[in-house]
């Protein structure tokens, strides 16, 4: 999102429409945001390629770090500690939008039919 913007619009169709439109989203899940997991759950439905980071010690999202694959970072955002999670965030990146037309996503894989008994 642009933070620069200086016109006045309704700030939740802004991130409704950049949600709906941008081609690939960064998430934090650190705080366990209400607003973040409603975010990333409008992403899912749509299917849209979706990067999920977390500072390390943030405790599990249920459904969410059991299916997805989560980035952690060190908390601490110390020089030292940036300067060694930017790579592998970056590789992490990377490979999310490589696989963003991969065929088991979130989305298809609960869409699937159940087995039959």
């Amino acid at each position: 999102m642009d933070p620069n913007r200086e016109d006045s619009d309704v700030i939740q169709s802004t991130i409704v429409n950049r949600l709906l439109d941008d081609d690939l989203v960064i998430a934090d899940l650190t705080e366990h945001n209400p607003n973040v997991l409603f975010e990333l759950g409008m992403r899912m439905a749509f299917d849209k390629p979706t990067v999920l980071i977390k500072a390390k010690g943030t405790r599990a999202i249920f459904d969410v770090d059991n299916m997805l694959r989560v980035f952690e970072y060190d908390p601490a955002l110390w020089t030292s500690t940036v300067e060694s999670d930017v790579p592998n965030l970056a590789v992490f990146v990377r490979a999310s939008w490589a696989n963003r037309n991969e065929e088991n996503t979130y989305l298809r894989i609960l869409k699937r039919s159940p087995a039959s008994d």
